[in-house]
């Protein structure tokens, strides 16, 4: 990629479809000041480029290889207060939208979203105002009986919350977050009791119905 020129917003792309990529950047590059300067496909790449700098506005996807997006959010807001970020997933149920701007997420489409709000809301982000389709901020204003319970996990414990409901196997997961296989199965203890659940189905059940993951 060449070099951004003068007064161009830089743009981070973090999404596991080559395809998807490849068109934010067209719709980005069609203006004269959105430039995408790097791209990565997980979510520990995406990171680590983060980290090197030289980024104004992240646009990350949520359904990531490894840690996912909502570990990526919430190590980027370890190094800063509030990161830019402009979260663009496919993910449009209130718990998911919540969970992402409590982490510090400034935006928020959903991969149905109207493509020209792409341009839009990488536009205000990188000014530092917030900006969410609007057809999710009608969304949010619902109570969603779904999604009940869910607000009682951590952050941390979404996270694996949500891995586990995958059916991603124990150690998998300790890998992606850097963790023990035994601090894994601790904090799986902890949201089965706080959800009320027994085992591995019924939390699959409670994430597929709040949308958090996709049917199989």
């Amino acid at each position: 990629m060449s070099p951004p020129a003068a007064g161009h917003t830089r743009v981070l792309l973090i999404d596991d479809h080559a395809l998807v990529r490849a068109g934010y950047r067209y719709l980005l590059h069609c203006t004269r000041h959105l430039q995408v300067v790097a791209e990565a496909s997980t979510a520990a790449a995406g990171y680590r480029r983060f980290l090197r700098g030289g980024i104004d506005v992240t646009v990350l996807d949520l359904s990531l290889p490894g840690a996912g997006g909502l570990e990526v959010l919430r190590r980027m807001r370890c190094r800063l207060a509030r990161p830019r970020v402009l979260v663009v997933s496919m993910h449009d149920e209130p718990a998911m939208v919540d969970r992402a701007l409590g982490l510090g997420a400034q935006g928020y489409l959903c991969k149905r979203s109207n493509p020209e709000m792409l341009v839009e809301a990488v536009t205000a982000v990188a000014a530092g105002r917030d900006f969410i389709d609007p057809t999710l901020m009608a969304d949010r204003s619902r109570s969603s009986r779904r999604a009940a319970g869910l607000e009682q996990l951590s952050e941390r414990e979404f996270e694996i919350f949500r891995q586990l409901a995958e059916g991603h196997p124990v150690e998998s997961i300790a890998r992606s977050l850097c963790l023990s296989a035994k601090t894994i199965a601790n904090y799986g203890t902890a949201i089965r009791s706080k959800l009320k659940v027994e085992n591995r189905a019924e939390m699959a059940r409670i994430a597929l119905a709040a949308g958090i993951v996709s049917p199989p």
